[in-house]
């Protein structure tokens, strides 16, 4: 199934969208915009310029599901860590993860009648 996500990196004060070094890791702002969605969407390392990531947040939430399911929440998925290294299995992507937030927080596994919903995020990474 073909994700529906569109994904934007933020320019800086500078005008600058691509990726910043910040000490020994690169930072990208972006927001991501939902129509449909999928519990397989990710959001790859390289369609934000960078080879891994890192670490990332969501710092910035609009819109939501349509279609009277209730509140919905949302969190980033990152792959599990090693537990004797503390480093994650896999660093390539990550995915929003969104959940109903009617008492049981189940995890949505598609919702079809979103209202453009948008996440803006701090990813860090390396090129």
């Amino acid at each position: 199934m073909l994700t529906q996500q569109f994904i934007t990196t933020i320019a800086d004060h500078s005008g600058v969208s691509a990726p910043k070094v910040v000490g020994a890791e690169y930072v990208v702002d972006l927001f991501v915009k939902m129509t449909v969605y999928h519990t397989a969407d990710v959001i790859n390392a390289s369609d934000i310029g960078l080879s891994t990531i890192n670490g990332a947040v969501i710092t910035g939430q609009t819109g939501g599901v349509s279609d009277g399911s209730g509140a919905v929440g949302a969190y980033i998925q990152v792959p599990l860590a090693n537990v004797a290294t503390g480093l994650y299995t896999s660093s390539s992507s990550i995915k929003i993860v969104l959940y109903d937030n009617d008492g049981d927080c189940a995890v949505l596994s598609n919702a079809t009648n979103m209202d453009d919903m948008t996440f803006r995020l701090r990813i860090w990474g390396n090129i």
